[in-house]
């Protein structure tokens, strides 16, 4: 048997990486902090915190649909 190896290189553009840092870390601890300070809930923080990364995606890939 021949030694067949194959390599497989993901490319992952530099827009995607700041989008990524923005929506994921930036706006999901200010999202934390805005709503623990106020709750002063964990719980609801967390949640929050979780929830609007993924609404904000989700409302970016249907404003890139129309």
């Amino acid at each position: 048997m021949g030694n067949k190896q194959s390599i497989v290189i993901v490319v992952i553009p530099i827009a995607e990486v700041r989008k990524f840092i923005l929506i994921d870390i930036v706006i999901s601890t200010a999202a934390y902090y805005a709503l623990i300070i106020p709750f002063h809930s964990f719980i609801a923080a967390t949640a929050g915190s979780m929830t609007l990364p993924m609404l904000i995606r989700r409302t970016l890939k249907l404003r890139s649909g129309r």
